[in-house]
């Protein structure tokens, strides 16, 4: 799992740099891709970065929708 989370990390760094995204929103998008738009939100409010709350949201929720359809995708491509 570190393996996982260690090369999230530097992905959504690497790439919130080269499109010049603050710290706080590459920190809260590595959050929402661990650990799901509810883990994200929450962090953000206790951070203090409420604009970031609606954005992650919406993400975070988009990315279980697209998530699901290519799992399910892929389960009946090798079955």
């Amino acid at each position: 799992m570190a393996i996982i989370v260690l090369f999230n990390m530097l992905i959504t760094f690497t790439v919130g740099r080269v499109f010049k995204f603050s710290l706080e929103e590459m920190i809260v998008a590595s959050n929402a891709n661990i650990g799901g738009p509810t883990t994200a939100a929450a962090f953000a409010i206790a951070k203090g970065w409420t604009k970031l709350i609606v954005p992650i949201m919406l993400v975070g929720t988009l990315g279980y929708v697209i998530g699901n359809y290519l799992g399910s995708m892929v389960y009946y491509l090798l079955m």
